[in-house]
């Protein structure tokens, strides 16, 4: 396994978030670098199922994203944290995953606007991943798989942790392979539930 060097680049192979072809899947089907695709995330759905208001932000060019839910509705562009009430759902349109460019580009969520966890995906040894690294540090956490092609996924914030749960077009949740970043600079296969949980505490929660 490769080490993730702390501030990206060579170690991750890290590709730009430059689009390019069109298609039917909300405008872009694919990102490609050489013979290599990168499948573009697209968040469905938001669940936050705990008694806590978590935080969502997201930091893009493109495909923020619009939440809808909660009596309202409300579009990411702006840059700002935006409330999600405790035990609600928000339909999510254009809300894209964004892929690394120069440390720029991701979504966080946070307990408190202040510890967060940013996530975005990039490609390694021609597999694409979802990253998930501290916000105030930049320290890597963990990394979970994510297909080749085009996605969709639902966030859920739980008691027990925060999970991405990446789904099929066929509707069929696809088995979640994780990783975390350990003290020997490694990265190391682990439960799900345990990444969720290192999320979860990192974004300011207990």
């Amino acid at each position: 396994m490769t080490p993730l060097s702390r501030h990206g680049g060579a170690a991750l192979g890290f590709a730009r978030s430059d689009t390019i072809g069109n298609g039917s899947d909300r405008g872009t089907t694919y990102r490609q670098r050489g013979k290599q695709e990168m499948g573009v995330g697209w968040i469905d759905n938001i669940y936050n199922n705990t008694d806590s208001q978590w935080y969502l932000r997201s930091v893009d060019s493109s495909h923020n994203g619009v939440l809808t839910g909660d009596g309202g509705s409300f579009p990411l562009d702006d840059l700002n944290y935006h409330a999600l009430t405790p035990k609600s759902k928000f339909h999510a349109q254009w809300c894209g995953i964004p892929w690394y460019y120069q440390g720029s580009h991701y979504k966080a969520m946070s307990l408190d606007k202040q510890k967060n966890v940013q996530f975005y995906t990039s490609q390694s040894d021609g597999t694409n991943w979802i990253y998930f690294l501290d916000g105030l540090t930049g320290n890597p956490v963990a990394r979970q798989k994510a297909p080749k092609s085009d996605f969709h996924c639902n966030l859920r914030f739980e008691d027990d942790g925060n999970y991405i749960d990446i789904v099929n077009d066929d509707g069929s949740t696809v088995e979640a392979v994780t990783f975390v970043y350990n003290e020997s600079k490694f990265w190391a296969d682990e439960a799900i539930k345990l990444v969720a949980a290192l999320i979860k505490k990192i974004g300011g929660g207990n």
